[in-house]
């Protein structure tokens, strides 16, 4: 039975999730640029926000991007798994399983980063459940 409609929306889910991999990635990656450092030292100067709570937040938002960008290629690495398993054909109930998990990882951990990925792993594992072989009689 071909699965072509399952594979083309993992595979689709699966660069999404990439792409936003590498955008946290390196959106993360940058809170340590020079500009950072600059906007750090005239928050210092600002009365109204005290640097302690100015630290806390910079470093919240570098441990929370490194956690969704790991999510992320996570559940990239689940889509490219599912594709491969619904390509050969060897497992579909496996893959639909694994969509499944993947889309629910990456829609409750990325904090809105994976809503389109996940939508299509979730279709693409209900799609690959819900599917039956022809009975040739």
């Amino acid at each position: 039975m071909k699965r072509t409609a399952e594979i083309v929306l993992s595979v689709i889910g699966a660069v999404l999730n990439g792409l936003a991999a590498i955008l946290v990635f390196f959106g993360t990656a940058a809170m340590k640029s020079e500009g950072i450092k600059q906007m750090e030292a005239r928050m210092k100067t600002d009365a109204s926000i005290p640097e302690a709570d100015f630290q806390t937040a910079l470093h919240t938002i570098q441990a929370l991007g490194w956690g969704i960008a790991v999510v992320l290629v996570i559940g990239t690495a689940v889509g490219i798994f599912a594709a491969v398993q619904l390509r050969n054909n060897k497992s579909p109930k496996l893959s639909g399983i694994l969509l499944i998990i993947g889309a629910m990882l990456v829609f409750f951990f990325t904090v809105g980063f994976g809503v389109l990925p996940a939508l299509l792993y979730l279709i693409a594992g209900i799609m690959s459940l819900v599917r039956k072989p022809p009975v040739i009689v």
